[in-house]
């Protein structure tokens, strides 16, 4: 049997059913819940996990700032003990001059009535100087008449200071370096007389010794010349040179 050519082609398929239709719509929705549910679970952990490392981070910053504010307590502590032990270190150095110097004055006093004394007469017992405000400095000198006293002693103190400016030496006189004497720079003692005031160095000047000339007036007049070392580091000041007598 010959096919007609114009005959249309017929394609015999199986009619799906309602159910399987069903069944894939199930799957699919169950498959998007799912879907939904571990984008959800995800998105939670996540952000779960961001906050945990936020609180960490804020943990750790805190701690951050209470150890800066430690540190800087103990650098503020350190500074106020160093301060306080540099003032009581200058304080004990100033006790410890001020002890040096009494004694000093103490042998000077036994000396006027010390009967084996070799010298006699005037002599200039202790100059000692300290250092005031900014380049001012305060002094104390001391004159006794020695072993003999034949009678009140009259006179002159002089005060120079040596040292060198601009790489030459150079010698200030007690006006040039505005001193300023308890007793206007004169005596007039039987056993002891006891000077103090002030004086100011030049900028630029660095002091090598203090020259203190004690001179008597009148018949048989004296002078007496002594020279302290400066010393800037330890101002009790020892005698440099000998006294020296006219």
């Amino acid at each position: 049997m010959t096919k007609d050519p114009n005959q249309p082609d017929y394609i015999i398929r199986k009619r799906r059913t309602a159910t399987w239709y069903w069944s894939w719509a199930i799957i699919i929705l169950i498959v998007l819940i799912a879907a939904m549910a571990l984008g959800y679970w995800l998105n939670k952990r996540q952000h779960g996990m961001t906050a945990t490392a936020q609180q960490q981070f804020q943990m750790l910053k805190e701690q951050l700032d209470q150890a800066q504010e430690g540190q800087t307590h103990w650098q503020q502590q350190y500074q106020i003990e160093h301060e306080i032990t540099q003032q009581l270190k200058t304080e004990l150095d100033k006790l410890h001059r001020q002890n040096r110097n009494l004694e000093k004055e103490r042998e000077a006093l036994q000396r006027i009535f010390d009967p084996d004394g070799v010298e006699s007469g005037l002599q200039i017992a202790s100059f000692v100087w300290e250092q005031g405000l900014d380049t001012m400095y305060r002094y104390r000198l001391m004159l006794i008449q020695a072993k003999q006293q034949s009678g009140s002693l009259k006179g002159t103190i002089t005060i120079s200071i040596v040292g060198e400016e601009a790489g030459e030496r150079k010698s200030y006189s007690f006006e040039q370096l505005q001193g300023n004497d308890s007793n206007n720079n004169t005596f007039d003692f039987t056993y002891v007389s006891t000077h103090t005031g002030t004086f100011q160095l030049p900028e630029g000047f660095e002091p090598s010794f203090v020259r203190v000339v004690a001179a008597t007036s009148g018949r048989g007049a004296k002078s007496v010349l002594q020279d302290f070392t400066w010393k800037p580091t330890n101002p009790s000041n020892e005698v440099e040179e000998t006294n020296a007598k006219e």
